[in-house]
Parts: C-alpha cells; sequence; structure tokens
C-alpha cells in the first residue's frame, strides 16, 4: 500500500530504524511466564481501588491516571512513591521511587 507524499526508500529506511529500536521477536511461553513471575503489585492503600485493579498497580507497565481537579492523582502517586518501597508482605516492592514534577507544583507537605 502507498502512502501519499512518502517514497518506498523512505518507509523502507523507517521500518530499519523501528526495527533497531524495538526489538521485535518470539517468547516462548517459558519466557513469558518467568516474566510474569517478576512482576509485584502495588497497593494504592485503598483497599478498594486495589480491589477495582485486581491487587493494585502492575510494577513493569505504564499506568495512566487521570481525572478532575482535586479528585486524588497526585495524592495517590504519593502514596505509590512511598508504597514501592514497603516489604513485599505490606503489599510493596521493596523499591525505589522517583518522583518527576513536570509543572513545579511539589509540596513535601503533602506526603507528612
Amino acid at each position: 500500500q502507498e502512502i501519499k507524499g512518502i517514497s518506498d526508500q523512505k518507509v523502507d529506511k523507517l521500518h530499519q530504524a523501528a526495527h533497531k529500536m524495538v526489538q521485535m521477536g518470539f517468547s516462548t511461553a517459558t519466557e513469558i511466564h518467568q516474566q510474569r513471575q517478576d512482576i509485584c503489585t502495588l497497593t494504592t492503600g485503598s483497599s478498594e481501588l486495589d480491589g477495582l485493579l485486581k491487587g493494585g498497580i502492575e510494577t513493569g507497565s505504564i499506568t495512566e491516571i487521570f481525572g478532575e481537579f482535586r479528585t486524588g492523582k497526585t495524592q495517590l502517586c504519593h502514596t505509590l512513591c512511598v508504597t514501592c518501597q514497603l516489604p513485599l508482605e505490606q503489599g510493596g516492592a521493596e523499591g525505589k521511587a522517583m518522583y518527576v514534577d513536570t509543572e513545579g507544583t511539589f509540596r513535601p507537605e503533602r506526603l507528612i
């Protein structure tokens, strides 16, 4: 299929560049099963929300949080920064967190 405005050579170059960036291949069920064994589920601090999320938020994935102003999105992110450091038996992942504040609105007193 031809894409208007893009030559076949350009398409081939884009395809090759994408192939180098994203390593596509085959995985066995055993390999995927092992990868799934390494996933932890973080508690959100709310048993109701954890229930809706089937146990909490999985590590190794991207979770988008969105909603109206003042609905708890930032507080949930703050909570996850703390809970990810908890021991496994307390719903954490014994990990570390990095909080990236793109709007310059971080207030440490919200964590206390």
